[in-house]
This record gives C-alpha cells, sequence and structure tokens, in this order.
C-alpha cells in the first residue's frame, strides 16, 4: 500500500485523516445558503414594498420556510417554520391594527366629550409609523343620560386620503354613527 489519498487505508475517514484539515463542502454549502437567504430577504423587501400588509405574512413565511429547508436540507423542516412565521407575523400585524383602531377611537371619544351637541370638528390621528393614519370629521347630535352613565352620539367620517395621482377631489366619505359615554376614566367609546 502507497501513502495518499486512499492508500494509508483512510476510506473511512477521506480527506481529513491525511490532511488534517476540515473539508471545504459545508462553509461553501452555509456560504451558498447565506447567499440564497439574502437574495430572498432583498427580494421579500421589494416585493412588502410594492404589497400592502396582506401579504406581509406569507411572503416572510414562503422566505423562512426556503431559507430553512435550504439550511437543513429538509422540506419538511421548510414547510414547518414558514407556516409558523407566516402565523406569527399575521397575528402580529393584527395586534398593531387593533392597537391602531382602538387610538383613533378613544381620540374621537375624548373630543365628542369635549364637544357641546351640534358641534362640528375636524379630527386625525398619526400614528409613530407613518402608516394608515386617519383622519376625518366629527359632529355631536345628541346627549342623554342613562342611570349607569352620561353619553353622546356622534356621527363620524374617516375621509379617504386625497388621489395624487389625478387630482382629484375627494369623493364624500360616509359617515358612521357613535356612541360614547363617560366613565370614571374619561369618555370611552361605547
Amino acid at each position: 500500500m502507497g501513502l495518499g489519498i486512499g492508500g494509508a487505508c483512510d476510506g473511512a475517514l477521506g480527506l481529513l485523516a491525511m490532511t488534517g484539515v476540515a473539508p471545504v463542502a459545508p462553509v461553501v454549502r452555509g456560504l451558498r445558503v447565506l447567499r440564497v437567504t439574502a437574495s430572498l430577504a432583498l427580494l421579500t423587501g421589494m416585493l412588502l414594498a410594492a404589497q400592502g400588509c396582506s401579504s406581509v405574512g406569507g411572503i416572510t413565511g414562503a422566505v423562512a420556510g426556503v431559507a430553512s429547508a435550504s439550511a437543513t436540507a429538509n422540506p419538511a423542516v421548510g414547510v414547518a417554520v414558514g407556516i409558523g412565521v407566516k402565523a406569527g407575523v399575521d397575528e402580529s400585524i393584527n395586534f398593531v391594527l387593533r392597537y391602531w383602531t382602538h387610538e383613533e377611537q378613544m381620540r374621537i371619544a375624548s373630543m365628542v366629550g369635549d364637544m357641546p351637541v351640534g358641534q362640528r370638528k375636524p379630527w386625525e390621528v398619526r400614528h409613530e409609523v407613518p402608516y394608515d393614519d386617519k383622519q376625518g370629521e366629527v359632529t355631536v347630535v345628541r346627549a342623554f343620560s342613562t342611570p349607569l352613565a352620561t353619553c353622546k352620539e356622534a356621527l363620524f367620517s374617516v375621509d379617504a386620503p386625497p388621489d395624487a395621482k389625478t387630482a382629484r377631489p375627494k369623493a364624500e366619505a360616509p359617515r358612521f354613527v357613535t356612541t360614547v359615554c363617560r366613565g370614571s376614566d374619561g369618555w370611552r367609546w361605547a
């Protein structure tokens, strides 16, 4: 038997037994996965800029699933990770949207509580993240008392932002009715 690759009975360990250096294949594969993941993240960012919130969870889940499947070489892991990430992102977005809706309701309720019957005022809510800001107009229609609380009824609108591309005037916003009541901690949406 001669020395060298395959000659010194190194068949079970391969090149590692002869050189003492780890094989390069796992490092190259890891770099490939990293490059694919970075490319997918860039593509995700571009798609998110073009899409609305409803597709964020699906796109993020797909990217995470593909990256996980590539890293583990197991498609089942990729599917499980993709589904989990999509569910987590969707629920996070829903939580933020519910919080923003509550913020808008609190703003309208506090305004209505301070206004006399018949008064009309504009309202607006600007969120920390400049997305889905709302504005409109609120009018107090009537005030009434019950044995439990003092309440006011109001009409409010949620105006659409003006169409900047066509410079068309805004269409008349639909009106909604709400009741707000005074509690121990101020006026609240009923």
